[in-house]
């Protein structure tokens, strides 16, 4: 098929849309991302063990970015490393559904660019680095395979099985997304070929299902113990997660407008006969819907399981469109939805340089204390109010990279990364996501003496931290701009910024009973 301007020029916008969407990764240092500073500690690690810290090179499926980052930062500084493996989970993001749609339809269209808007999303913004990349790939392999569909001959399945091992080590949860993907779509071939052949049909399915035996060898034979939990759906309080988590221009902010926005041109399209969705792709998308309201919050340990569909049904969906309008109605939308990217790169931009600089006035104030300190993060609760505060649950995590220190908050739960916390640390930092988050100020006194019956948090969140002034030689308290409430008497008033303070934690007679 011959490439010309006059028939391609959206896949040339969507190439410019990719371009736009990552460069707020390249106006800061640090991204405002709440997993970023414990992913950029991970990579740190991987070079660099500490006595508190230890790297075991185990296949969990969930190493997309500690398989990647590392060999660039040999190369490239850490940061830079990190931004370029980013940047490349962005592009794919935003070209993956686009190359869907070329396959599906023998071109790229003007809803690829509304597609591309779901490039940030929850995973993104929150800074879930391996599934976003890894879900980035799975449409970058399910392109291929449609692709492929007429000429699939052994080495070609030996390609795509050899593909789908790498997704599994990539992240776990993307291999389930291809199976749908893949699944979904040679169902709607065979309808749509009237397809009754029995023996047509079983070379088909079997080659669908041949590409995924290796990985699925690889998962019972080598699949580490750790990382079970009960499922926990909580609908009533995460249908408003589910709808949000599609597009965020910020890890707090979804873009209701934009997600309502393309829904009214979505309806209206279809009541009109103006849009319709590609018969092979009609399916696919009614699976992936149920299975975004279907989904539950927590799976096999991890949190936010609800958070990583929704974006991905609304890219396969603008993927699978086709649009009758006129030409310069067609361009007028394009350039509309171009500017949206634009503009939610630059809100994005703008909302991470204010993160950066507190970072970076953090990393300044670390600079006095001695390496191999032990921090403790605790959150002012009454002093920050509404101000959102899970970007500075892992901040600590960057004294690893600066001060080869502990936390306990670090990414460290066994079946899920590679990282490990040596004895006897492991007894004072969280072992499980459950477990992820900063205790408030208000709990230390409790947890300085041990006391866990006035409060569930402290035997069911942080029992880890009990008695904590006899492990810890620092805490960071975040309290944002406001006045900050009263720490246990034990805590020596260290360094005051701007919305934090270090405070040296002296250990108290109950240290020594114990």
């Amino acid at each position: 098929m011959k490439v010309s301007w006059k028939n391609d020029w959206p896949a040339a916008l969507l190439v410019l849309a990719a371009a736009i969407l990552i460069v707020p990764l390249w106006t800061v240092r640090s991204p405002g991302m709440p997993d970023y500073p414990a992913h950029i500690a991970g990579f740190f690690l991987v070079a660099h063990p500490t006595p508190y810290y230890s790297v075991h090179w185990v296949l969990v499926p969930n190493l997309a970015s500690e398989m990647a980052v590392p060999v660039l930062a040999k190369l490239f500084a850490l940061e830079t490393a990190t931004k370029l493996f980013l940047s490349l989970a962005v592009a794919m993001w935003v070209l993956g559904p686009g190359a869907i749609q070329r396959a599906l339809t023998g071109r790229i269209g003007v809803t690829s660019l509304a597609g591309a808007l779901f490039a940030y999303n929850a995973n993104f913004t929150w800074g879930f680095f391996n599934y976003y990349f890894s879900a980035g790939l799975c449409f970058v392999i399910f392109a291929a395979w449609i692709v492929a569909a007429k000429r699939r001959g052994p080495l070609t399945l030996a390609t795509f099985a050899a593909a789908v091992v790498v997704l599994y080590a990539c992240h776990l949860f993307a291999v389930c997304i291809l199976v749908t993907l893949i699944a979904c779509f040679e169902a709607s071939r065979a309808l749509d070929e009237r397809l009754t052949d029995l023996k047509t049909l079983a070379r088909r399915a079997a080659e669908s299902a041949a590409v995924f035996v290796p990985a699925a060898i690889v998962y019972v034979a080598v699949h580490p113990a750790g990382g079970a939990g009960d499922l926990e759906f909580n609908y009533a309080d995460t249908i408003g997660d589910r709808l949000a988590s599609a597009i965020q221009v910020n890890f707090s902010d979804p873009a209701y407008l934009m997600i309502g926005g393309l829904a009214i041109l979505v309806l209206a399209g279809l009541i009109y006969r103006r849009i319709r969705v590609h018969r092979l792709a009609k399916i696919l998308v009614l699976v992936l819907a149920t299975l975004t309201v279907a989904a539950p919050e927590w799976a096999m340990g991890g949190w936010g399981v609800d958070l990583r569909l929704p974006a991905v049904l609304e890219a396969v969906l603008f993927a699978g469109m086709e649009v009758r309008l006129g030409a310069r109605f067609m361009k007028g939308l394009a350039a509309l939805l171009l500017a949206a990217a634009a503009a939610n790169a630059a809100q994005l931009a703008d909302a991470w340089r204010g993160y950066d600089r507190q970072y970076g006035e953090f990393r300044d104030a670390i600079r006095s204390l001695p390496r191999g300190v032990r921090l403790l993060t605790v959150l002012d609760g009454d002093a920050l109010g509404d101000t959102a505060d899970p970007p500075y649950w892992h901040m600590a995590e960057f004294a690893i990279v600066d001060k080869g220190a502990f936390t306990p908050l670090m990414f460290a739960t066994k079946g899920q990364h590679i990282v490990r916390v040596n004895p006897p640390y492991d007894r004072w930092a969280a072992a499980s996501a459950q477990q992820g988050s900063p205790p408030d100020v208000t709990e230390l006194t409790d947890l300085s003496i041990g006391r866990d019956d006035e409060d569930t948090d402290i035997k069911d969140v942080f029992p880890y931290l009990k008695h904590f002034q006899c492990h810890y030689d620092v805490a960071v308290v975040i309290s944002g701009n406001s006045e900050e409430s009263t720490v246990p008497p034990f805590m020596e008033l260290r360094h005051s910024g701007s919305f934090f303070s270090l405070y040296d934690i002296h250990p108290t007679h109950a240290c020594v009973r114990r």
